[in-house]
This record gives structure tokens, sequence and C-alpha cells, in this order.
């Protein structure tokens, strides 16, 4: 399961994998054994056992509390595939930001400060995850989570580029970017703690 086949990050990651495996032009041999599903429902099915679902690229905290099952284990991990990353970006197209700059500017600025406070106040981060949310998730089970050192709150993405690189050779971006500073402006790390 992931949650969108063919253009998810968890689907891209493992098309990444399977290049590696295989050469790029069998990038999307997996593709025909995933199926869309959100990651709650994928982990609700994967952790009942009784459904055809046998695998679930995951985020936390879901991928954590499958793996408390001892029926279930790790068979890709992007950290061994890319090295620290940021599997999660957001993006703006530089027609958005220069036609609405005062927007861009105050979502940047927004961003910026939550990814200060989570990595900063972790625990006034999960509580807030826990509210917002709605999670049935324990507040110290949270912490354990989001204090794993593997885990940064930037607005600097980190490693994305032999993603980007990957997905231009396959033909899923048109471009090219010469370096990961292609696909990031330099506005967007202000107010950026470290």
């Amino acid at each position: 399961a992931v949650p969108a086949v063919g253009v998810s990050v968890q689907s891209r990651f493992l098309q990444y994998a399977a290049a590696k495996q295989w050469g790029d032009k069998e990038f999307d041999r997996l593709d025909k054994y995933t199926v869309a599903l959100p990651h709650p429902d994928a982990t609700a099915s994967l952790l009942s056992g009784g459904t055809e679902l046998t695998g679930h690229f995951s985020n936390p905290p879901f991928q954590n509390q499958a793996l408390e099952n001892p029926n279930v284990h790790v068979v890709l991990d992007t950290y061994k595939l890319l090295g620290p990353n940021s599997p999660t970006v957001l993006y703006a197209t530089e027609k958005f930001r220069n036609d609405n700059p005062k927007t861009y500017k105050a979502f940047v600025a927004a961003l910026a400060e939550a990814a200060d406070f989570a990595q900063n106040d972790k625990g006034a981060a999960a509580d807030t995850y826990i509210r917002v949310t709605g999670a049935k998730i324990s507040r110290e089970a949270l912490l354990k989570i989001i204090d794993n050192e593997r885990f940064q709150f930037s607005v600097t993405p980190t490693n994305t580029y032999p993603l980007a690189e990957f997905l231009h050779r396959v033909g899923a971006i048109k471009n090219k970017p010469a370096s990961w500073q292609d696909y990031f402006f330099e506005d967007a790390a202000i107010g950026q703690g470290s």
C-alpha cells in the first residue's frame, strides 16, 4: 500500500529502489503490485492480517505503530536507500511566488515558525499533533517518535537531489535540476532557526 500509486513520495521511493535493483528501465516494475490506501487504513489492514495487503510503505507515526506487532518487519528503509532525507517537501511554482509575494512570504514565515516550534519544543508539538489530528496515540509514544535523532524539522530540504535526478532520468520531471538549489528558494530559509 502507498498513498497514491506511481506519484506519492512512497511510490517514488519504491521506484527509486526498484531502479537501483533492476535498472532505470525497470523503475516501475513494482507499481503493478501497489494499491492506493491512506496510511491509517493501510496500517489497520496490515495489522489485522485479514486482508490481501502484505506490505505498507509507511511513515511515522503509522510505521512505528505497525512495527510494535511482531509479525511486521522493515523491508525497505529510505535512510539506507538515500541516507538522511526530507521525504516530504512543500513546493510552489515560481509564477505563484512572484505573483503572490505577500502570501508566499507569510506562508514561508509560518512554516519556518512551525518547524522551529516542532524542533525545539517537541512536547508541545506532540500535544498539538494529537489535538489537531485526533490521533489515537499516546503522548509518550508520539514523543518517542518525534524525539528520534533521525527526524529534523526544517524548511531546508535534505538529500533530495538524488531522487530529483532519478525522476528526471525516468521522465517523471521534465527539467533536470543542476543542484538541489534549483528547486529551493533562498528566501524559504528566512526565519529558520538552524
